[in-house]
């Protein structure tokens, strides 16, 4: 993602007219890295999600000052680190224990067609073992991901996004109607998960999501990796082929409802601990 951000601020990409809105968007979000500038030279602010996204105001307004930790794309190696920490302290056999996977290596809502009698999988892989967590994370994550791609009357994936005045990414009116109930529809499995197979340890949630965070980046990752794949960025290849911006607005809206879940889940419980750690220095001291 920081290879493309900087092959986007050095101009080393060709863009379609219909590419240029969304790459901007992704140059902004990736090249930080690289003096904090983008390809037409202006300054990227710190927080480049604030200024790409129209985010939520009720929502993230406590959470906009310096204590927020950074997206978990910014993260680097810490973030690895303190999620391989979480996985190892669970505590649950089901949480630890592994499982036969049949090969449902991807069992998104996106992957499987169901009826009041049967159920239909495909886009099956090589047979495993994982722990259920693991197994769970692409389930969970599509919830998501499947909003990335519905497809309008024409075949096309919707684009979630509009430009406001400022240039910055809103959701569509409908994208807003659609995320609550999906949010909703995605805590009440969660909910349901936890307490059939964990026996209700709520400490589990955090990993659940973490482990879906990172798969929509890294679903973000691919999308970028298949618009080049397909002659995305490439003058001559790009000419032959059409609508090839849907990859590049899908690794947007991953991108967005990644930081939606991170916001709304994991910086809630680690203000929810510091509260716990104080409460309990006040109550010894």
């Amino acid at each position: 993602l920081w290879d493309f951000g900087k092959d986007l601020a050095s101009k080393k990409i060709h863009l379609k007219p219909k590419e240029v809105v969304p790459a901007k968007h992704l140059e902004n979000l990736f090249c930080k890295r690289f003096g904090y500038r983008n390809s037409d030279g202006e300054r990227i602010p710190k927080n480049s999600l604030e200024s790409t996204f129209v985010l939520n105001d009720e929502e993230h307004s406590k959470f906009s000052n310096n204590d927020d930790p950074h997206p978990i794309f910014d993260t680097g190696l810490d973030q690895w680190k303190s999620l391989l920490e979480l996985a190892l302290s669970m505590d649950h056999p089901s949480a630890t224990n592994r499982i036969w996977t049949c090969g449902l290596n991807d069992g998104g809502l996106h992957n499987l067609f169901l009826n009041e009698e049967n159920l239909w999988m495909f886009d099956l892989g090589e047979p495993s073992l994982e722990p259920v967590p693991a197994f769970l994370t692409k389930f969970l994550m599509s919830f998501f991901h499947a909003l990335g791609m519905e497809e309008d009357e024409k075949g096309d994936w919707v684009v979630r996004f509009e430009q406001d005045e400022n240039g910055k990414l809103r959701l569509t009116e409908k994208t807003k109607e659609l995320l609550p109930k999906v949010i909703s529809s995605f805590n009440i499995t969660v909910d349901r998960l936890i307490n059939e197979l964990f026996d209700g340890k709520h400490r589990v949630r955090e990993l659940l999501v973490r482990y879906v965070i990172t798969q929509l980046i890294s679903d973000a990752a691919f999308c970028i990796e298949k618009w080049r794949t397909k002659g995305g960025g490439d003058e001559l290849r790009s000419e032959h082929q059409y609508y090839l911006e849907k990859w590049l607005w899908r690794a947007l809206w991953d991108i967005f409802v990644s930081e939606e879940l991170r916001r709304r889940y994991l910086t809630r419980l680690m203000l929810k601990k510091q509260l716990e750690s104080r409460h309990l220095d006040s109550y010894l001291g």
